[in-house]
């Protein structure tokens, strides 16, 4: 199972299928695709600050790696230091961008595949949007308290003890 974090469009969007389209699923954890070619990823995503940073460290390195006389075998390790960064951290820097862009973290789901948290979450995201159409406004009268609920020996709240 995976942990899918869903993103609401600036603005809000309508609680109908075309309003679902606009969201943007991200998926956490680990991504090869951020491994392999950070670069093509972190334009393809559209993360510019990640994409200088990512720039800037890679050439700090290789200078760094020239100045030491680090051999070939060093300097293919330190190069794929940022790679794994951006690898590890790629739902994170796609979510700070959504977030810069104006996208809000309306929720997140767990599942297997993106489809399947898509369905869990619209389908909780449509259901409160048709509760809140359909609850008249609450009038505030009388409270009623849940039955208090007792875990351990005594089944009974203030019972013998």
């Amino acid at each position: 199972m995976r942990n899918w974090l869903i993103y609401e469009p600036p603005g809000g969007a309508r609680p109908t299928l075309e309003g679902v389209e606009a969201f943007v699923t991200v998926r956490e954890g680990f991504s090869k695709f951020a491994f392999l070619v950070p670069l093509v990823w972190l334009v393809w995503r559209r993360c510019w600050a990640a994409l200088v940073i990512y720039v800037l460290v890679e050439i700090a390195l290789a200078f760094i790696a020239g100045w030491a006389g680090v051999g070939a075998g060093g300097t293919i390790v330190l190069a794929f230091l940022p790679n794994l960064a951006v690898g590890l951290e790629a739902a994170w820097l796609r979510a700070r961008s959504l977030e810069r862009r104006g996208y809000r973290l309306a929720g997140a789901a767990l599942a297997r595949t993106q489809e399947e948290a898509e369905a869990h979450f619209f389908q909780e995201w449509l259901g409160e949007t048709a509760r809140e159409r359909a609850t008249p406004p609450h009038d505030g009268g009388g409270y009623r308290p849940h039955p208090p609920m007792v875990l351990g020996l005594f089944p009974q709240p203030g019972g013998a003890r």
